[in-house]
């Protein structure tokens, strides 16, 4: 008798075991940067977050550049359900979501507080969800790449230096360099440093801490500050029926850490310029405080980047009018 009812325990245990199995689920989400870069580390912290707070219950898987689809299919992945989540910049797909265009209008915000002020409490959050919804897709949260801007070969200390340059960029930041008077060329991250090293170009439009990850400090020799980006924003997404589907303490959980893995990449932000800021100095790459006076022209010469980028949609018109809001609420003179 003993012994049947232990045998019946067991298999009351073992039961017990493969329904927890059974009622775990995975999520894939494609990270378009490395695992080593800072986006990749706030993904993977996401995943951690998501993982503990369901008790393994549902996990987040994150693959690679390239693991899964390549960066310019993401967001047709996602939608179709080939991949249920996306860390990265929807910058790829600006043809069908210009919304993306606004955050990284040039000097947007002036601080990370700033920003994550703008996004969360002056409205931006719920109007970018909104847009991105048409397409299928739920938005998460954002994540700060940090400072990102010009970093170039050449002192530029006003417009007339970077008259006939040659700087890598893509979409937007193509726009803000042309419209400061260089050329733009489309050459992708990964070959940059040997477009830089052998003069195809003669600076970038990148984040500083690559300096030191990406060993660019070998191929550049000066950081224009304050930089474009203050910091540099990126997207956490999902697949909107694969979020509805998932019970609501899964979808709280993925909410929560999504919101812990943004406040973490903003306050971290000034610890990844002050590092950036430190390597540059001892490897002898210099940055060059733009004056006051200059800083004003390169901002009028950039303004007609604002109305372009809100003629683009109903919710572009929305998002940059709430950035020029608290641009004027800052003092900037449009």
């Amino acid at each position: 008798m003993a012994r049947r009812f232990m045998a019946l325990f067991v298999c009351a245990l073992l039961a017990l075991s493969f329904a927890g199995i059974a009622q775990a689920k995975t999520l894939r989400f494609q990270c378009v940067y490395p695992e080593t870069a800072y986006a990749g580390q706030t993904t993977t912290y996401f995943a951690d977050q998501v993982n503990k707070m369901t008790n393994g219950k549902l996990k987040i898987k994150v693959f690679w550049p390239g693991q899964l689809v390549k960066s310019r299919e993401a967001l047709e992945s996602l939608k179709s359900g080939m991949i249920d989540g996306y860390s990265g910049s929807f910058l790829y797909f600006t043809g069908v979501f210009p919304e993306v265009n606004v955050q990284w209008l040039p000097f947007n915000w002036s601080s990370p507080a700033e920003a994550k002020d703008i996004l969360l409490n002056k409205g931006y959050h719920k109007v970018f969800a909104e847009a991105m919804s048409k397409h299928g897709v739920t938005f998460l949260g954002s994540i700060s790449v940090a400072t990102m801007g010009l970093m170039t070969k050449f002192p530029v200390n006003n417009l007339a230096d970077l008259q006939g340059k040659k700087i890598r960029a893509f979409g937007l930041e193509a726009l803000i360099v042309q419209a400061l008077g260089a050329a733009a060329a489309a050459i992708p991250g990964a070959e940059q440093y040997m477009a830089l090293q052998r003069g195809t170009v003669d600076g970038t439009d990148y984040p500083w801490y690559t300096l030191k990850k990406y060993k660019l400090y070998e191929v550049l020799n000066y950081v224009s500050s304050p930089a474009y980006h203050t910091p540099g924003v990126i997207e956490l997404a999902i697949n909107t029926k694969v979020f509805n589907s998932l019970p609501k303490d899964q979808q709280e959980a993925v909410k929560k850490a999504a919101l812990m893995a943004m406040n973490r990449s903003f306050d971290m932000s000034p610890t990844w310029d002050k590092e950036a800021i430190e390597f540059a100095a001892k490897k002898d790459v210099k940055i060059i405080e733009l004056s006051k006076d200059e800083l004003n022209l390169w901002i009028q010469k950039l303004m007609p980047l604002y109305e372009q980028t809100a003629s683009k949609s109903p919710y572009c018109r929305q998002l940059v009018d709430i950035l020029k809001a608290n641009m004027k609420a800052r003092g900037v003179k449009f």
